[in-house]
């Protein structure tokens, strides 16, 4: 495993004044929502509390929220959970830094994935 999942949360950890997190067409620094689908907004998380916020990672708890997409995904139903993931691969990008991925738990993110990989175009 590349990182943990053990900070506490609540830790005191002061942020970044350099790093964001894309999203969809926003960029922003503790974000309290994220979308993950930016074309449908099908999959997001609100309610995200930081932890952590450094140039290396930033740790947080939210609550994911997506469609099952079964029988199609306007006849799915809505599903709920809470969880915790860490924003990492903090790159520069049009000279901002950002995360660019959010690493959880296996199949955490509903995708068949751990890792979800955030748009960065166009700044």
């Amino acid at each position: 495993m590349l990182f943990s999942l053990a900070t506490p949360l609540g830790a005191n950890a002061s942020p970044s004044a350099t790093t964001y997190l894309y999203n969809c067409s926003t960029r922003s620094q503790r974000p309290h929502e994220i979308i993950l689908t930016c074309a449908d907004a099908n999959t997001y998380v609100t309610n995200i509390r930081w932890s952590h916020w450094s140039q290396a990672s930033a740790h947080a708890r939210e609550t994911l929220h997506w469609t099952t997409c079964t029988p199609t995904c306007v006849a799915g139903t809505r599903r709920s959970t809470t969880i915790n993931f860490v924003a990492t691969h903090r790159r520069k990008v049009k000279g901002v830094w950002l995360y660019t991925e959010l690493a959880a738990t296996t199949r955490t993110w509903h995708s068949g994935s751990a890792i979800v990989s955030l748009a960065t175009s166009p700044l």
